[in-house]
């Protein structure tokens, strides 16, 4: 019982922090932190939102809601606003108290009922609940008779003697002539202003707190700011403006989400944070006259138009693979984003998410490509035609290819090239004769099959008689569902494949890349994790290692041993534990250090996709090893794939690039898999592997010789160029004898 109640105290404690930090949009905990001393440099202000943010949370666990969003601090951050912002313009009293909570209540209640209303068109809802509560207690206010005006906020020399006695007013004072007159006392005075506090000593602390966090963040909220400020000078307007109506802040935190939160992080978002700082010039000196008129201020009303509407208009971009892009996963903060993207091995299809796998078994060919030679025209341009070349005679049949049966292809399996359901089925137009094709019906026997809103594939040609599914039938990956075969127009046997966007036979093709799948021949093979497969590419969807597969096949709760063994015969023992969270995510655990590493296994390739935590556990190493494997066991198979940055470059180089993301990467990493041929080709014991990470001009980073036993055992030998060679023993706890 009592270790439950300090779980929940810890998990409010939590919640409540990181409401500070998400106004910058992250969890972080020593920007929370931060942020906490900066609320509480008035006493009076730090208080009410204080107590706002308390409201918000208790309400949030009243209802039973997500604790990963409460954790979060997403039902909570705008309470926080309004608590702060009627701290600083109502004076301390009982009445005002009852106010803060109601104010609280109210952004509660609009943060639940906006974020159900904007998640479904995938749009934020920001600071909306705050503004929508703050102008309503504002517009009450007439009404309160027992409630005053806060003056002790427009006297903030009084609040710092109180603090700190003269040396502190001295300070803050020698810090306001240091800035005086050159944009920076505007600048901090707008950071302060975020959090309703007036002065330079807050805003210099949340600068400081925004450097530690993100140097990128820290960045854009300089060019934000700056380029506003630049804006105003050319518009003929006074700049000293921004002093006192502290709205800097719209500028500052539209830079930042623009250019490294809800975009990656790169030359396309700088460039957009830069165009729209005008429009949020216009739209904040319009908007405050507006408000005027009702004796309101406007807040952070001009960053939320601004920012909602840009991002609507991204999300509804017909090609998603045009920069800038979307981040789909918020990492803890815009440099992850950033190195994360960019180690993608196809991170220019990265907005393609459902996976599309070639529809056959074996090795094809690809006889006619994208915008192919006869047929792969206008609106038929992104389709493929497949057939089958047998290698040593580099033809497509035997004999004088005369007949159907002839064609290597003919009467081969075609499979579903992902899950979905079956909206169209074609299965009675007979086979051509060779040379001959059947206009009338153009597309022969066909399957289409709906894999997701606005997501089908077609595949076409196939034998008379030969298709196994019916309209309304569910298939899975890999499922058969008839044969290639010569009908339609088709004067030889091949399989026509193409995706589309409706359910209809013959409607227009639509760009989408495929994945996971393998070029090349039987003695030099090319892993493609996502791509356009080109004409005469042999191509084959990837066969499995029964060794391998077994080694990685994990379930929730399956425990393993990773023992760690240094040169000097030291062994260190971590337990490590496969677990799954709130949103589907495999991960593993380190008990020892707390490490996590994020995985996907599809039964068909093994990915980390990041790493979080202790670089001193031995699943670092692990997770060095085994950042991409194909569980194939072909020793002609290589895999290179970019590899995270941040996870091999360090202080002074590592905190250069941070700032450089939004300019390009200098920064290199390199991971590569090869895999060797074993003496055993029938029913082999194990497999035999060497995984290499190199950066910048080839520089070895890390090396590691793998051997993966049937019995599910994993041995790595490492050598890191930081430290001396290491041996990786990984089991199952499961297995273990």
């Amino acid at each position: 019982m009592k270790n439950k109640l300090i779980e929940k105290c810890l998990f409010i404690g939590e919640a409540i922090l990181t409401s500070y930090s998400q106004i910058f949009f992250t969890d972080n905990k020593i920007l929370a932190v931060v942020m906490v001393i900066v609320s509480f440099i008035d006493w009076w202000t730090g208080l009410s939102g204080l107590i706002a943010v308390i409201t918000a949370v208790a309400l949030s666990e009243i209802l039973g809601y997500s604790s990963v969003i409460i954790r979060k601090g997403l039902f909570s951050f705008n309470a926080l606003l309004v608590g702060l912002g009627v701290g600083t313009y109502f004076s301390p009293g009982f009445d005002v108290l009852l106010l803060i909570i109601m104010g609280g209540a109210i952004a509660f209640f609009s943060t639940v009922f906006l974020m159900g209303l904007l998640t479904k068109c995938g749009l934020p809802f920001l600071s909306i609940p705050f503004l929508l509560a703050m102008w309503l207690l504002l517009l009450a206010f007439p009404s309160f008779t027992g409630i005053t005006l806060n003056t002790e906020a427009l006297y903030p020399s009084n609040m710092f003697f109180k603090l700190g006695g003269n040396a502190l007013v001295v300070f803050v004072d020698g810090l306001a002539n240091l800035f005086q007159d050159t944009g920076f006392d505007t600048y901090f005075l707008s950071l302060g202003a975020i959090f309703f506090q007036f002065n330079i000593l807050a805003g210099v602390l949340i600068a400081i707190g925004l450097l530690i966090h993100s140097r990128i963040n820290f960045l854009f909220s300089l060019v934000g700011f700056f380029v506003a400020f630049g804006v105003y000078s050319f518009l003929g307007m006074y700049t000293g403006s921004l002093n006192y109506t502290y709205y800097g802040f719209n500028f500052i935190l539209s830079a930042i989400a623009i250019g490294g939160y809800f975009l990656i992080p790169s030359r396309q978002s700088f460039l957009w944070s830069l165009l729209l700082i005008p429009v949020l010039v216009i739209t904040t000196i319009g908007s405050d006259r507006l408000f005027g008129m009702f004796e309101l201020s406007v807040f952070s009303l001009p960053f939320n138009m601004v920012i909602i509407g840009v991002l609507y208009a991204f999300k509804i971009r017909y090609d998603q693979t045009r920069s800038p892009i979307l981040t789909l996963v918020q990492q803890k903060n815009p440099e992850t984003n950033a190195y994360l993207f960019d180690s993608q091995p196809a991170k220019k299809y990265a907005a393609f998410v459902s996976p599309i796998r070639l529809p056959f078994m074996g090795q094809w060919t690809v006889n006619q490509g994208h915008d192919g030679t006869y047929t792969h025209k206008e609106f038929f341009r992104f389709a493929w035609d497949f057939i089958i070349i047998d290698t040593f005679s580099e033809k497509e049949f035997s004999g004088e290819g005369l007949l159907p049966s002839d064609y290597f292809c003919f009467d081969k399996p075609v499979i579903a090239p992902a899950a979905g359901t079956i909206v169209a089925a074609v299965n009675t137009v007979d086979d051509n004769e060779i040379g001959i094709t059947n206009v009338l019906q153009n597309w022969g026997n066909t399957v289409v099959i709906k894999h997701d809103d606005y997501l089908y594939s077609k595949l076409s040609h196939l034998k008379k008689g030969s298709v196994e599914v019916e309209v309304g039938d569910v298939v899975v990956e890999g499922q058969g569902i008839g044969k290639c075969g010569n009908s339609g127009r088709s004067p030889y046997p091949h399989l026509h494949f193409q995706l589309q966007s409706s359910s209809k036979i013959g409607d227009p093709t639509i760009f989408w890349p495929l994945s996971e799948y393998i070029v090349g021949d039987k003695m030099k093979l090319r892993f493609v994790q996502k791509g356009i497969p080109e004409e005469q590419d042999t191509i084959s969807n990837i066969s499995t290692s029964p060794i391998l597969q077994a080694a990685f096949k994990w379930n929730p709760g399956d425990e393993f041993v990773l023992s760690m063994t240094t040169e000097d015969e030291k062994e260190i023992i971590f337990s490590i534990r496969n677990e799954i969270d709130i949103y589907n995510q495999s991960f593993l655990i380190c008990s020892k250090t707390g490490a996590k590493l994020y995985y996907e296994n599809n039964g068909k390739t093994f990915s980390a996709l990041n790493y979080i935590g202790s670089k001193k556990s031995a699943l670092f190493y692990f997770y060095r090893s085994f950042y991409k494997i194909i569980l194939s066991e072909h020793s002609a198979l290589s895999v290179e794939t970019p590899f995270p940055v941040h996870h091999l470059y360090r202080f002074p180089l590592l905190t250069i690039q941070d700032f450089l993301v939004p300019f390009g990467m200098f920064l290199k990493g390199n991971y590569k898999l090869s895999y060797k041929e074993t003496d055993q080709m029938f029913n082999p014991q194990q497999l035999e592997m060497e995984s290499q990470i190199t950066g910048r001009a080839n520089h070895a980073f890390f090396l590691a010789q793998i051997a993966v036993h049937k019995n599910r055992e994993i041995n790595i030998r490492c050598e890191s160029s930081k430290t001396s060679k290491i041996n990786l023993k990984w089991e199952n706890k499961l297995y273990q004898y």
